[in-house]
């Protein structure tokens, strides 16, 4: 599998492309002909992703039993709602984004989804688009070389070279226009957003290598909890393996910090956010449901 995904990424497939077609020639080599529409269906991205938990059981050992869910309406990358009142995901953030906001995605989301997001909207929290990192992501780009772009999570196969020119050829500061001239058959645009969402955050290559995840969570952190999950975390505390925390202040914990940074860029975006509210994640208690 590694050798024919190899040969296909070097055709100038993207990733999830490449994958789909290597695994539909190796079965066609292994039962005579390919299940039908096995390259097809590797190609939706759900599927991609259960395969993937599929495999990740198998090599655990685990005791869980999957269960598939046919998809029915909308297909994961549909830009308009299907049938009846059934969106996709893509379908209804671009409802929430148009003209008709809130009101023309309202039909598609269950009635409590459309009040949270009205409460919010008004709030000033939301909607968050690329376009509000604009000013932050394009400071980092311009102050950094290829060289030190090259050294941030998900930079990769020169990609720091393609930024480098595609900044010298936007005729508009934006990120959607940046995404556009980097785009390419090779590289997704969920692969181009993960790279930008790096080095937005500074993330550096040895933060997320396998020698550094290797060891695992570091800590639980504790979000909410009921009466019952109250007398589970006093067991907890006597006998979890990892350190159970309810608050983050002063928390040595490296990948917690990242956790803040990220929550607090994220903050500092919104349309109506105040500074009180950037490290409000993290420097309230744990909810009591």
């Amino acid at each position: 599998m590694k050798a024919a995904l190899a040969q296909e990424l070097a055709g100038g497939a993207s990733y999830p492309a490449a994958y789909a077609a290597a695994a539909a020639r190796l079965a066609a080599a292994q039962h005579g002909a390919p299940p039908a529409g096995a390259r097809e269906t590797l190609m939706q991205p759900n599927n991609s992703l259960g395969l993937h938990y599929l495999i990740a059981l198998r090599r655990l050992g685990s005791a869980i039993r999957p269960s598939s869910i046919p998809r029915r309406g909308a297909g994961y990358h549909d830009d308009q709602p299907g049938e009846g009142a059934i969106a996709s995901a893509t379908a209804v953030r671009r409802l929430l984004l148009g003209p008709g906001g809130l009101d023309a995605a309202r039909p598609y989301i269950p009635a409590w989804t459309a009040d949270l997001l009205a409460r919010e909207f008004a709030a000033g929290r939301g909607p968050v688009t690329w376009e509000l990192f604009r000013a932050p992501l394009f400071h980092q780009l311009l102050l950094q070389s290829p060289q030190e772009l090259a050294g941030l999570h998900e930079v990769t196969e020169g990609l720091e070279h393609r930024l480098s020119g595609a900044l010298q050829s936007l005729s508009s500061p934006s990120v959607e226009a940046l995404l556009a001239a980097l785009k390419t058959k090779r590289y997704t645009r969920t692969k181009l957003q993960r790279m930008l969402a790096h080095i937005l955050l500074g993330h550096k290559k040895e933060a997320f290598s396998p020698s550094a995840l290797a060891g695992g969570p570091e800590y639980i952190r504790v979000l909410g909890f009921s009466s019952q999950g109250q007398r589970l975390l006093s067991l907890m505390k006597q006998s979890a393996r990892l350190p159970v925390i309810t608050r983050t202040p002063g928390q040595p914990y490296p990948g917690l910090q990242l956790d803040i940074q990220a929550s607090a860029l994220y903050s500092s975006a919104l349309p109506g956010g105040a500074a009180f509210e950037w490290f409000k994640d993290y420097k309230q208690p744990p909810l009591r449901i």
